[in-house]
């Protein structure tokens, strides 16, 4: 018996080991295999430890919208790509989408599954695991096609289930012709919209960043109301369906959303403060146009009295870093340089790195500022159930 159980534990520990790939083709040996690989009890942990060596040996991979020159005459267009730590990128066919890359949002990234959207519109919502080749139309929302919303995607442990998240505003055009305090909340489980019993951001007078962060199970945006122009955190807590306002004090905050962004940097909640304004030196003479940036880096305290925010790191006064993109799992910073490119910037060395992401032909106009980027680490979890 003892043999039996250590045998069963030796074949777990060498199938954490093994890649998405390899496990998808040897999951067929016997029903017992086939099983334990479907398991969220070795899903789960398999994604897990994916994820902490990566963080450990600098080799997390990123899921990257970047642009591809079209050459002479050619206009060029998005694509798609996985960028891994060393070059080539490895470009992605997501026509199955039925999404126009030069119009397509990546929302978020949880446990190896990917949700993309058309920009904005957020009508046609996909769930993606490009390692087990599976992806998701989602059903159509309730929301008329006019609707511009913002939208959030994660993990609810409690119930085993994936959840998207839309609220927003309806509009015709750019004239905004009311407002809609509906929220609305799809399960993977059941395959279905619902209507939410909350208070909408929109309908207390906030304007949430479209881009958002999911830290600790739940989501979080940086909004401004519209009339006093007071900043918080929305948060939209994942157990009870309900958002709640986080106070920011402390903190000198931009009175445009375009100025701040959230990120997750080493397990806590990271606010980056930066001059809002894209700036492109191909536009001017190099003399008459040098713009220096800074980048005030900030990360919440909590414990079970009070709340706090503490600046980490400045970067800058700098010529040629332009938007924040995120963190890497080691804690680099990634950036959208002023030449359109990606750039990693190690917060204690100050070390850049520029990720040769945009194909772009010199002597052409230069890609436009509309990088993104998510971690991306593979995993067994199915959008087919």
């Amino acid at each position: 018996m003892e043999m039996e159980k250590l045998s069963e534990e030796l074949l777990i520990e060498i199938l954490l080991r093994l890649p998405v790939k390899t496990l998808l083709q040897v999951k067929s040996v016997c029903k017992n295999w086939y099983d334990l690989i479907h398991s969220p009890y070795f899903i789960y942990p398999h994604h897990d430890r994916a994820a902490s060596i990566a963080a450990a040996e600098n080799t997390d991979c990123l899921l990257v919208k970047r642009f591809v020159d079209g050459g002479e005459g050619g206009e060029g267009s998005f694509t798609l790509s996985f960028v891994p730590n060393e070059t080539p990128v490895e470009d992605i066919d997501i026509s199955f989408t039925g999404i126009d890359t030069n119009y397509l949002q990546l929302v978020g990234s949880c446990n190896g599954v990917v949700c993309l959207t058309r920009f904005r519109l957020n009508t046609t919502i996909v769930l993606w695991n490009p390692s087990m080749k599976e992806f998701r139309v989602l059903p159509q929302p309730s929301y008329k096609i006019d609707h511009i919303s913002n939208l959030g995607f994660g993990y609810d442990p409690e119930t085993d289930n994936y959840k998207v998240v839309r609220f927003g505003m309806v509009s015709t055009d750019v004239f905004v012709r009311g407002m809609d305090d509906a929220i609305e909340i799809y399960d993977l489980r059941t395959d279905s919209w619902r209507v939410v019993d909350a208070e909408s951001p929109v309908n207390s007078g906030f304007r949430c960043s479209y881009d958002y962060v999911l830290w600790n199970g739940d989501f979080f945006w940086y909004a401004c109301h519209k009339h006093t122009h007071g900043a918080v955190i929305m948060a939209f807590r994942m157990s009870n369906e309900v958002f709640e306002e986080i106070p920011i004090e402390g903190v000198p905050l931009s009175d445009e959303i375009g100025g701040t962004k959230l990120f997750v940097l080493n397990d806590s909640l990271a606010m980056v403060i930066y001059p809002p304004q894209w700036s492109n030196p191909f536009l001017f003479p190099p003399e008459e146009f040098v713009i220096m940036k800074s980048f005030d880096i900030w990360v919440m305290n909590k414990d079970d009295v009070e709340l706090s925010w503490t600046k980490k790191f400045t970067i800058g006064p700098s010529q040629g870093l332009d938007w924040p993109l995120g963190f890497r799992l080691n804690g680099e910073f990634l950036l959208e340089s002023s030449y359109g490119q990606m750039m990693s910037y190690n917060l204690y060395t100050q070390e850049r790195k520029e990720y040769q992401v945009h194909d772009h032909v010199r002597g052409h106009d230069p890609p436009p500022p509309n990088l993104q980027v998510l971690l991306y680490t593979e995993s067994l979890v199915s959008v087919k159930r």
